[in-house]
């Protein structure tokens, strides 16, 4: 509990120095899956974990492993939630998070769909497919330089129709602009428009990890 109360103290004595940009805060359930957007730049994921700190809450975010083979670096990633993640190959990680959020009271991970920085075409489907695994409900998460703003927003229930939800998530975001906004993009994922990727997002869930 001191803990969280220091890093609350330490995440509004870092916002006092933005005076520009204001946090917004909007209760999410104990388990949720946050997504990220606009995510144009590194300063996006600063202004999510002081919104994380000042909520008082818990959070993963996933990491390239490369970062986790830096001593420092390593222990300062695993200190703020960081879960390495293999992008080489297949790790069964949506196996082994679902027993963390099924033996976890809560569980809250942020992940930005985007993917990078730049400008994209498509999200990467791993948030929704997490979701989708442990039915997780989705939190807004957001950075938005119109209105000055970051932190989180509501709360919805995928109906697992990917169209229909990504229209609810367009919707959120579409008069957002990143911190960077040259670099926003339209939330949208190639399962939309490609019959085998929803097919392969929305393919039966398991018990077995993959290899």
């Amino acid at each position: 509990m001191a803990g969280k109360k220091i890093r609350k103290g330490i995440a509004k004595a870092l916002s006092f120095l933005m005076p520009k940009w204001q946090p917004r805060i909007e209760d999410w359930p104990k388990k949720t899956i946050v997504i990220g957007a606009p995510h144009t730049s590194n300063f996006d994921a600063l202004l999510m974990v002081l919104i994380m700190w000042q909520a008082e809450r818990e959070f993963n975010f996933l990491v390239k492993d490369e970062v986790m083979k830096v001593p420092v670096l390593k222990s300062l990633v695993r200190w703020l939630g960081g879960i390495p993640v293999n992008r080489r190959q297949s790790t069964g990680l949506t196996h082994n998070l679902a027993q963390v959020i099924q033996q976890s009271d809560t569980f809250t991970l942020c992940i930005t769909p985007k993917g990078t920085r730049s400008k994209q075409e498509y999200w990467k489907s791993g948030f929704y497919r997490i979701a989708y695994e442990n039915k997780l409900p989705i939190t807004f998460g957001l950075v938005d330089s119109v209105t000055k703003t970051y932190g989180t927003g509501p709360t919805f229930e995928p109906t697992w129709n990917v169209a229909d939800d990504m229209e609810k998530i367009r919707a959120f975001y579409k008069d957002m602009l990143g911190y960077n906004p040259e670099q926003s993009s339209t939330p949208r994922l190639r399962a939309e428009d490609d019959a085998k990727a929803a097919e392969y997002l929305l393919r039966p869930v398991t018990d077995e990890p993959m290899s």
